[in-house]
């Protein structure tokens, strides 16, 4: 469902998004963690930017990065700082002043698995039952999931207990609190502010307020989800099985599309992804977000593709890393080659063993098979790199990288070490073991190298005799 957006709209969010993430032990707000390429506070901003409806954020720990990621996104709404983290009901006290809709959603920062289905059926089941109160519910027997409120029923009267604070048989109260709640906002502006501290902590619970509304008799409504569409993360444990529910379904949806994983549960797979129909996926590949693989691809085992672009039909054999990088049709690349920092590979070139390419345009059908460098480089078309090839593009002194021009049909020799800025001309050949320092004409052959010398009796025949033989049945 598509909210109109309206002058003054009829739902707003709040994000709460100022916890101190203790739980992960490592410092670091979780909310900047990725699954799937995206940071855990960017799929609820997301998703209500999708229905068009205007958000509030709450921030606290680590305000700076949060807000850097929410930027990072695109926010366009309201950040309020929560100074003292005491309690989600004192987090949405604090952006009062911003309330102007009709309706209030409030949705913990934490929960990367909710889709907009999730929010719409609520949205709906709270318009259409004129509700004051709403909010999301999900079944979990499991007793070992301890961070989650029970809701708790009596009739027609709701109660929320904090897993703080339960105390019963969580075997019997399995319906758990997902921490999406929906409120009219005059119910919100008169009892907001009602609310007492409720532990130790001297913690706002917003949760006391579903016992408020139906204590008063308000409509009060819920609706039940999947248990893995809600999940909060708060350990790195949650967020590595929350990773995994959302790459399975990542997965899922691309094997609907026509693309063959051969070993699924290997692979990683970011959201910001697109692969064509008949493309083959092999084990332990990474595909990572801003990638775009084209139709009919192969992708061997253990390569790692980032923020690249692969046409249709393009290998890449075991072991690559493509980075910030295009590959045209029907290119071969690898075993064991890296392509990066915005190079391009032209049509059915080849790209091979150890070969490095850095912020290089490789045209087609040129080859660079094995053991080189081109860096800076602009390649032609049926260019033959020999291998052990060194593009010398760096002057240590100015600290300037300089381009190397190579026309079409050249033949580089075998480890040839070619010093930037030179540029070598259509069909011309540099012959092997050479340093190229000047540029080289059409058609001619540059020689680099010092002229060999033989130097007779070098080893004689007394001095090998001071030497042991070797015994041949051991050689």
């Amino acid at each position: 469902m598509l909210l109109k957006q309206e002058s003054t709209p009829p739902f707003q969010a709040i994000i709460l998004a100022a916890g101190r993430s203790s739980r992960f032990n490592t410092g670091i707000t979780k909310l900047s963690y990725t699954l799937c390429g995206q940071e855990m506070i960017a799929y609820p901003l997301t998703i209500l930017q999708s229905l068009q409806i205007p958000v509030t954020v709450v921030v606290g720990f680590q305000k700076e990065a949060v807000a850097a990621i929410l930027t990072k996104h695109l926010f366009a709404g309201t950040i309020v700082e929560q100074e003292q983290q005491n309690g989600t009901g004192a987090a949405v006290a604090l952006t009062k002043p911003y309330w102007h809709a009709q309706h209030i959603l409030v949705m913990n920062g934490d929960m990367p698995l909710v889709t907009p289905e999730i929010i719409s059926q609520l949205i709906e089941k709270h318009t259409n039952s004129a509700a004051t109160v709403s909010f999301v519910t999900a079944y979990n027997a499991d007793p070992s999931f301890t961070g989650y409120g029970r809701v708790m029923k009596d009739g027609n009267r709701y109660t929320i207990i904090e897993s703080s604070d339960f105390t019963g048989d969580a075997t019997q109260a399995c319906y758990i609190n997902a921490g999406i709640y929906l409120f009219k906002r005059e119910f919100l502006e008169h009892y907001c502010d009602q609310l007492q501290p409720n532990n130790k902590k001297k913690e706002f619970y917003l949760t006391d307020l579903i016992a408020c509304a139906s204590t008063q008799n308000y409509t009060v409504e819920t609706i039940v989800v999947p248990f893995d569409q809600i999940r909060g993360i708060n350990t790195l444990k949650e967020l590595w099985a929350s990773e995994h529910i959302k790459r399975s379904e990542l997965i899922s949806y691309w094997m609907e599309r026509g693309v063959h994983f051969s070993a699924a549960q290997t692979v990683h797979i970011d959201l910001d992804v697109t692969i064509g129909a008949g493309t083959r996926i092999e084990s332990g590949v990474r595909i990572l977000a801003g990638t775009r693989i084209g139709s009919n691809c192969y992708i061997d085992a253990g390569s790692v593709i980032k923020n690249s672009t692969l046409a249709d039909a393009v290998l890449v054999k075991p072991y690559s890393v493509i980075q910030d990088s295009s590959i045209e049709t029907h290119a071969e690349i690898g075993p064991f080659a890296h392509i990066r920092s915005h190079s391009v590979i032209g049509a059915q070139a080849c790209i091979g063993n150890f070969v490095e390419v850095s912020k290089s345009t490789i045209a087609e059908k040129t080859k660079a098979k094995h053991l080189s460098y081109l860096g800076n480089a602009l390649v032609g078309s049926e260019v033959n790199i020999g291998a052990g090839t060194i593009v010398c593009n760096y002057n240590g002194v100015t600290k300037k990288k300089s381009t190397t021009v190579i026309e079409d049909h050249a033949l580089i020799g075998s480890n040839n070490s070619i010093v930037a800025p030179v540029k070598i001309s259509a069909h011309a050949v540099t012959a092997a073991g050479s340093t190229i320092t000047e540029d080289v004409p059409e058609y001619a052959l540059a020689l680099g190298r010092a002229r060999q010398v033989n130097k007779e009796n070098y080893r004689s025949p007394l001095i090998m005799s001071d030497f042991p033989q070797q015994n041949s049945k051991h050689d």
